[in-house]
């Protein structure tokens, strides 16, 4: 759905109201997935959705409805429901009225749409699996995985004037290669298809699977571990889930309670957000409106900043941030290589799944080393060993950093731009039974 075309449901949303306070969005877009397995495509599948929420307040009473039936006579049934439930609603103390049209002026430009994604049709995207499984069948070994593209689009509107539209186009390919006895992993995230080169996904995938097989048992220990972006990206995600909410933070729930403005990790290690980086864009606005800001959460080591609500900035006298729009971690210029040579006894670790908490107030994790984990010794890959459990104390990890490499692109839930890193005295716990 173009602006326009947004615009026009939105004011009609607007006409249609009386409360005190009105925000309305429509969003949704359409997602296109291809999945192959056994080296042949399995599936085609399209999703194509737009949904509109409204909130409408009297006071600090509110009340919300959604739909996807955008017609008129729905859009009017839709206002009059919100607004039933506001009228019937305690008030909420920690209600915020809608954001002036001034919050537009601080949006970032965000270049995040291509075209070329709308016209990469899965004919297209099959001739190109097609031709990567054919190069895997031909090894005697089964290749998996799925390739999605797809566009979404986010506009809003409110009672105080406030207008904000955003596009964007997104392209991810993650590819599995099976032997009888080991696996391979290789991904892609992009907002262009351009970007990703099947071939060369597959490949590495390729490559990491003849690699894996026959692998010699793995010793439980404390291990220099180079760590994929897309391992380090997993680590982050729970970092951000489990510690960075201020009101959470401030009432002491969580790891970083009384840590903000103290260091918490390397000097070496920065965290931050900006959805104008070309490299990993986010969106420019969030919840309500709200700017999503280019911002230092750890810079240096130090804790910067938190994530604040509007509400709970204003309660502690701070600048709304809101949620970070993508994730950006500062690099080095060490190659996979360098760090290698520089191990004397150590692993390589593809990425990891099944990360859980174990205590979220130290914040101690658990997880598992999957599809290709290597032994390096004396500076050297030697052989693959058996997948091995782990459990690190998140903030202690960061603070053993001792290389990073060149920034890429990874993130499953939002947006992340890390680096490859080592990693001493990484903690593993015992061999899993795959």
């Amino acid at each position: 759905m173009n602006e326009p075309e947004a615009t026009k449901i939105l004011e009609k949303v607007l006409g249609y109201a009386d409360a005190e306070a009105v925000v309305t969005t429509v969003s949704g877009g359409a997602q296109a997935s291809t999945r192959f397995a056994d080296n042949a495509i399995t599936q085609n599948v399209q999703r194509n959705n737009v949904s509109l929420h409204v909130t409408c307040a009297y006071g600090e009473s509110h009340g919300s409805a959604v739909t996807n039936d955008l017609g008129d006579d729905s859009l009017k049934a839709l206002v009059a429901r919100a607004q039933e439930i506001a009228k019937v609603s305690p008030p909420d103390p920690e209600y915020m009225p809608p954001l002036e049209a001034a919050e537009t002026e601080k949006y970032p430009k965000v270049e995040a749409f291509f075209e070329q994604t709308l016209a990469y049709d899965p004919l297209t995207k099959a001739r190109h699996i097609s031709a990567a499984a054919e190069t895997v069948k031909a090894k005697k070994l089964r290749l998996s995985g799925a390739y999605s593209t797809g566009d979404g689009f986010q506009a809003l509107a409110n009672s105080a004037g406030l207008r904000a539209y955003h596009r964007d186009t997104d392209a991810e390919l993650h590819a599995t290669v099976l032997t009888p006895t080991g696996s391979g992993w290789a991904e892609r995230v992009a907002n262009n298809p351009a970007d990703v080169d099947v071939q060369d996904v597959v490949g590495r995938a390729l490559k990491i699977a003849e690699d894996t097989q026959d692998p010699a048992d793995s010793e439980p220990g404390k291990y220099t571990a180079i760590l994929s972006p897309a391992a380090v990206g997993e680590m982050l995600m729970f970092m951000f889930w489990g510690g960075f909410d201020a009101k959470a933070t401030d009432e002491g729930r969580t790891f970083l309670r009384g840590k903000l403005g103290t260091k918490v990790c390397g000097e070496n290690i920065g965290l931050r957000s900006d959805p104008s980086d070309k490299r990993c864009p986010g969106a420019p606005f969030q919840g309500g409106g709200l700017v999503s800001p280019t911002l230092h959460w750890i810079r240096d080591g130090v804790l910067e900043n938190l994530s604040y609500s509007r509400f709970w900035a204003k309660k502690q006298g701070k600048q709304p941030t809101g949620m970070p729009s993508n994730i950006i971690m500062d690099g080095g210029d060490a190659t996979v290589k360098d760090m290698i040579a520089s191990t004397e006894k150590g692993i390589l670790v593809t990425r990891f799944w099944y990360i859980r908490f174990v205590d979220p107030m130290v914040p101690l994790i658990t997880g598992m080393t999957r599809d290709g984990l290597f032994l390096i010794e004396k500076g050297k890959v030697t052989k693959p060993i058996k997948h091995m459990r782990f459990n690190e104390r998140l903030l202690d990890l960061f603070n053993r950093v001792e290389a990073m490499g060149t920034p890429e692109r990874t993130g499953e839930y939002i947006g992340m731009l890390v680096p490859t890193i080592k990693v001493r005295d990484f903690n593993c716990t015992s061999t899993t039974k795959f």
